[in-house]
């Protein structure tokens, strides 16, 4: 009996020991409200996000999202596929690191002091990171219209201020401004108005230019024709 109890804490020691080392256990902050999840939903999903750090930063896409801290640190949500993309930059614009995970929704980024927050919109759920990819915190946000208010700042928000330092979110792609979807780039503007480009995606080549526009035009065409359709009607 002896053996079985020792046998059975052993287990339970292990099974805690690899927990507690995906799961740091530091308390979380952040503006969303937010409720615990059980060990077994935390592991869960950890386990579909599958995060990798990135230590050499990937090609450059439109902005999702972004998120400045106290420090001048920018992270920055790629738009992309279900594969996902977070890289965080320094005030001058370097690369310093980031993280890649499945997400087949939206996503939005939150710094929390030197930790950084991802909100996983879809699934409801926000991880806490530091920046060697470890996860200290896991919670479910809660349903609320205070926390679709913050999710849509952290979301649609075009500017952030940090001391005296704007940091905005705009486009530079001359003439076709008009018709993107997502950002391009991120500047910081101090109090003098001098700026300092620290996030630029590469100008889209013509023929993708062209193909953007040609959906639209077909979408439009079709909108059009499916009113006057039923007008008829």
């Amino acid at each position: 009996m002896l053996l079985k109890r020792k046998y059975l804490l052993a287990i339970l020691i292990f099974t805690l020991c690899i927990f507690t080392s995906t799961v740091q256990g530091k308390a979380m902050n952040t503006g969303f409200s937010t409720n615990e999840l059980s060990k077994e939903e935390q592991e869960s999903f950890i386990s579909n996000i599958n995060i990798t750090l990135l230590t050499a930063e990937p090609a450059k896409k439109n902005i999702l999202c972004f998120d400045v801290n106290e420090s001048g640190l920018v992270a920055i949500g790629q738009v992309g596929s279900n594969r996902k993309v977070l890289c965080v930059y320094n005030a001058e614009g370097a690369f310093l690191y980031g993280y890649t995970f499945n997400c087949t929704g939206t996503f939005v980024a939150e710094w929390n002091s030197e930790y950084l927050n991802i909100y996983f919109v879809r699934s409801d759920v926000i991880i806490s990171l530091d920046s060697d990819g470890n996860i200290l915190d896991i919670k479910e946000v809660q349903n609320t219209i205070d926390n679709n208010a913050h999710n849509n700042t952290l979301l649609y928000s075009t500017s952030r201020i940090v001391g005296d330092t704007t940091y905005l979110v705009r486009n530079d792609m001359g003439i076709f401004n008009w018709v993107a979807t997502s950002y391009s780039q991120i500047i910081a503007m101090d109090t003098n108005g001098v700026e300092h480009i620290i996030y630029d995606v590469p100008s889209p080549q013509p023929g993708e230019i062209v193909v953007s526009l040609i959906v639209i035009l077909i979408f439009v065409s079709t909108t059009i024709a499916s009113s006057i359709k039923k007008k008829v009607n």
